[in-house]
């Protein structure tokens, strides 16, 4: 009897969706893995690793007719921290292969060695040069009035207080719907106000408006919940600083709409100057009908 396998879920909006059908083995996508693992993970992944290979060397070395000088006879952890020395390519010179078996062993060892620091280089280099966005967004989209009409409001910051330039947002609504007796997420672009800004370096909010031409429009919270309506986000645009593209992206569920409230200003104007409070960025407040 196989055992059962831990089903995997995937998060949607505010639920959870369980995905059946689907086989996932680690060595099928190593690298995406590599890529996306948490770096205590990585780090401890690439040690497990380095001390596996040299343990099966060293095993290969224990088990061979005295291959290495200046060994103790049945002495594995001298073989270990041979195999290590062989594998980092150090060769301190009190240990060296003596026979034909230990220098094929060592021979082998080092081509292995290659190929783990080329991988391990090239992980390494993936992670630190994948392109990052550090964009933040406002934990509740805010649903009230802008420019006396009804409409979604969005707020943004780039946390890196850096250039991000010709930054594009795009908004979409994924909604429960039936055609044909048959069930599916319908996903709409919501038309924004603004989807566009020359520079990004501080705070951006988008707006929709919520008009006759809307998805949203006739739609209270209920039937936004009933709906199993989600928001998806997505920023993105030129960095100066790393001079590449990044992008950004969120994703909100119903229970995530607040409906009569706005953004709580941020923007206060000082005889110093300008000052943004962020302490406030994520709060909303009341607005007045």
């Amino acid at each position: 009897m196989r055992p059962r396998r831990r089903p995997l879920t995937e998060n949607v909006g505010d639920r959870q969706a369980v995905l059946r059908g689907i086989e996932t083995r680690f060595w099928d996508d190593f690298r995406y893995r590599s890529l996306t693992t948490s770096w205590p993970v990585f780090v401890l992944g690439a040690a497990i690793a380095f001390l596996a290979l040299n343990a099966l060397f060293a095993l290969a070395y224990f088990l061979g007719p005295e291959p290495v000088s200046n060994v103790p006879q049945g002495s594995f952890l001298h073989d270990l921290y041979f195999s290590i020395e062989t594998i980092a390519t150090v060769g301190y010179g009190d240990m060296h292969p003596q026979t034909h078996y230990g220098h094929v062993v060592a021979s082998l060892e080092m081509f292995v060695g290659l190929f783990y620091a080329a991988v391990l280089t090239g992980l390494i280099f993936a992670r630190f040069a994948r392109p990052r966005a550090r964009v933040l967004f406002a934990d509740k989209i805010a649903i009230g009035t802008h420019d006396g009409e009804p409409a979604l409001m969005l707020r943004m910051a780039n946390e890196r207080r850096n250039a991000i330039s010709n930054a594009s947002a795009k908004l979409w609504m994924i909604r429960a719907a039936d055609a044909d007796g048959a069930h599916f997420r319908a996903i709409t672009e919501l038309s924004l106000l603004r989807r566009e800004s020359p520079v990004f370096r501080l705070s951006w909010t988008i707006f929709h408006r919520i008009d006759e031409t809307s998805p949203m429009h006739g739609l209270s919270s209920q039937d936004l919940t009933k709906l199993s309506a989600a928001f998806v986000v997505i920023v993105d645009g030129f960095d100066e600083s790393s001079a590449q593209m990044i992008r950004a992206r969120r994703e909100y569920g119903s229970t995530e709409l607040r409906f009569g409230e706005r953004y709580v200003d941020i923007l206060e104007t000082t005889d110093d100057g300008l000052t943004l409070d962020y302490g406030k960025f994520h709060d909303t407040e009341p607005q007045a009908s």
